[in-house]
């Protein structure tokens, strides 16, 4: 038997004997019947009594332990909410530093763009202004050598004018001259018939 069990028999044996009949008993070396049943009966209680505080022990050891499995499951579904909730949180931090750290990207990436775009912008402004300038240079070159050329057309006009003027004013001088030329011929010859005739008619009347 247990150790409880040796402990309860004894007790009990010590509450079914007074004292007084101990010695009693002892002397009896062989044991009646009576007390053989009573014994029997005595060791039935015993054996129930020392069930029933083994089944009162164990339902208490059962009912400790079913609370400390619980106490522990309870400690290990808490922790466990813990660390998935740790996980959760540290996933969400996670997140919004990797957005936040994408947001910062995509904004250096723009500002990197834009920067880019002004530098080409400008650049491409610097190269259309030298093109508008060597365009404005060529095309004053252009003008002018279109105004050289038509400086030198009206200079030759005006030369041409001037010399077709002048062989105009030769020819009309020319024409006066032969026309003042014939017009003196024609006043000698009319002269020359005045004078003749003066004469002819002087001699005619000195004659007389």
């Amino acid at each position: 038997m247990s150790y409880m069990r040796i402990m309860l028999a004894i007790v009990l044996t010590g509450l079914a004997f007074p004292v007084e009949g101990i010695s009693a008993f002892a002397e009896d070396a062989m044991p009646s019947p009576s007390d053989a049943a009573f014994a029997r009966e005595r060791n039935a209680e015993i054996d129930a009594s020392i069930a029933r505080v083994e089944a009162l022990q164990i339902a208490e050891f059962e009912r400790a332990q079913k609370a400390e499995n619980e106490k522990a499951l309870t400690a290990y579904e808490q922790a466990k909410f813990e660390r998935e909730r740790n996980d959760e949180i540290n996933a969400s931090l996670a997140a919004v530093a990797n957005m936040r750290a994408r947001e910062e990207q995509e904004v250096a990436e723009a500002e990197f763009e834009r920067q880019q775009n002004a530098e080409a912008d400008a650049s491409m402004a610097r190269v259309a202004a030298i093109q508008q300038a060597e365009f404005e240079r060529d095309r004053n070159r252009e003008i002018d050598a279109a105004m050289a050329v038509c400086e030198d057309i009206k200079f030759a006009a005006e030369r041409n004018a001037e010399i077709e003027a002048t062989l105009a004013a030769v020819e009309t001088a020319r024409r006066e001259a032969e026309f003042a030329a014939a017009r003196n011929a024609e006043i000698e010859i009319s002269l020359s018939g005045v004078k003749s005739r003066q004469s002819s008619m002087v001699t005619g009347s000195i004659a007389r």
